[in-house]
């Protein structure tokens, strides 16, 4: 006799096994690669769409940590630093979230990573504007930090 999980796992109700936010990260990055590379199975093909993935995912990143807050912070920093470069005044963290989010969706991009990636920069920003966005952090590490976690 073969079991696919272990004895008990499922009555427990750990129905994924263990997965790690890092995991979770890994998986929405994952979908939004897929998703904007025009995948016929994962739906993440209209700006909207990617826009507000990229913003979730972003955050999951950064409640991840590790390599995964690294790659968000490094996008985050390359808007402000080209804020900086022109001479503008400082727009804050919410002024920068709120101005990379319209970018995002507001142009008519041919290519779909572009607002991709302004809108996993601009997750950033929201986070460390406070509000909103670090709700959302602080319910993706909560949340989806106990999703595959033994109970």
């Amino acid at each position: 006799m073969y079991t696919l999980a272990a004895p008990g796992a499922l009555a427990k109700g750990n129905w994924l096994g263990t997965i790690t936010l890092s995991g979770i990260a890994l998986i929405m990055f994952l979908a939004l690669c897929l998703g904007v590379s025009g995948s016929n199975r994962i739906p993440i093909n209209t700006k909207e769409r990617i826009t507000g993935w990229a913003l979730v995912t972003g955050s999951v990143c950064l409640a991840a940590g590790g390599n995964w807050r690294d790659v968000i912070t490094g996008l985050g920093s390359i808007p402000a630093s080209t804020v900086q470069q022109s001479g503008f005044n400082d727009p804050g963290a919410g002024g920068m979230a709120i101005a990379l989010t319209l970018l995002a969706v507001g142009p008519g991009w041919k290519r779909k990573w572009i607002p991709a990636v302004l809108a996993l920069a601009a997750s950033m920003y929201f986070v460390e504007a406070g509000g909103i966005g670090a709700i959302i952090l602080n319910a993706a590490r909560t949340t989806l930090g106990n999703l595959g976690s033994p109970s």
